[in-house]
């Protein structure tokens, strides 16, 4: 079988972009800091249990960002990206060698859906005003037995200066993001949270708001290198516990949905 997949991420469909600066920000640290590293790496660990690697399997990025996932996704999987966002897609397109389009979904990929076998969805639904109906044209879209992947950020109460700065339009409950898909054509074959380990850590540094409320910024900056080398340690451990069962609580969740019987 010839697999193929699309990852949509963060800054896809973003009603309220994200600020100039901040994808500066991205592009300088997305490579090394410790969140973005751990993540890909659990991303990549769900996506090898229903597509497995080879360049002959062609992922497609849709709100690629700054190109951090294609850039790592690229060692394992033929890739193509695509951002609503010219920022964005300008430092995406310096990072990786592979095409990046600019433009809506859902006219790049209008021909191209019957030849894609999964799409992952990577913390872009927050940014959505009308979050169901564009998981709608996504899952309805998608053919027979495609595989979707879905991240989001969990827990209202977690909701802090920097969810507005990205742009974010809520946080996630289990129930409400479940909700989402109830009467789309999709099973769900895994769900759960993540970011487990540090929960107490990072809630602690949001209610204090730490996040640089009054500068207008994200949280998202380097650590020191110890920090930075721990943190990553702590978070990418969770892939081992992920492999087995879902994990009991985390900053995030994840979903994996399987498209039924259809187009």
């Amino acid at each position: 079988m010839n697999y193929n997949c699309i990852i949509i991420s963060e800054s896809c469909q973003t009603e309220i972009p994200l600020d100039i600066a901040e994808f500066r920000t991205h592009a300088e640290v997305e490579d090394v800091h410790w969140w973005f590293r751990a993540r890909r790496e659990i991303i990549l660990d769900q996506l090898r249990k229903v597509l497995p690697p080879g360049q002959d399997r062609l992922i497609a990025e849709i709100g690629c960002g700054t190109g951090g996932n294609l850039k790592f996704l690229n060692h394992h999987y033929r890739v193509i990206g695509v951002d609503v966002a010219p920022e964005a897609v300008a430092h995406a397109r310096t990072r990786v060698n592979c095409d990046i389009f600019l433009g809506d979904f859902r006219e790049v990929l209008e021909s191209r859906w019957q030849q894609l076998d999964g799409v992952i969805l990577a913390d872009v639904l927050e940014h959505i005003d009308d979050d169901r109906s564009f998981l709608r044209d996504v899952a309805e879209s998608l053919k027979k037995d495609a595989v979707l992947l879905i991240t989001v950020p969990a827990h209202a109460f977690m909701w802090s200066r920097h969810d507005i700065v990205l742009g974010h339009r809520r946080r996630y409950s289990k129930a409400g993001l479940r909700s989402l898909w109830k009467e789309l054509p999709v099973e769900e074959i895994f769900f759960s949270p993540f970011n487990c380990f540090l929960f107490p850590a990072i809630f602690l540094f949001r209610m204090l708001k730490m996040d640089a409320a009054a500068s207008g910024q994200s949280d998202l900056k380097m650590p020191s290198s110890t920090t930075n080398h721990l943190l990553y340690r702590i978070f990418s451990a969770e892939r081992a516990l992920l492999r087995r069962r879902p994990l009991p609580w985390g900053i995030s969740y994840m979903a994996a949905l399987r498209k039924k019987g259809g187009a």
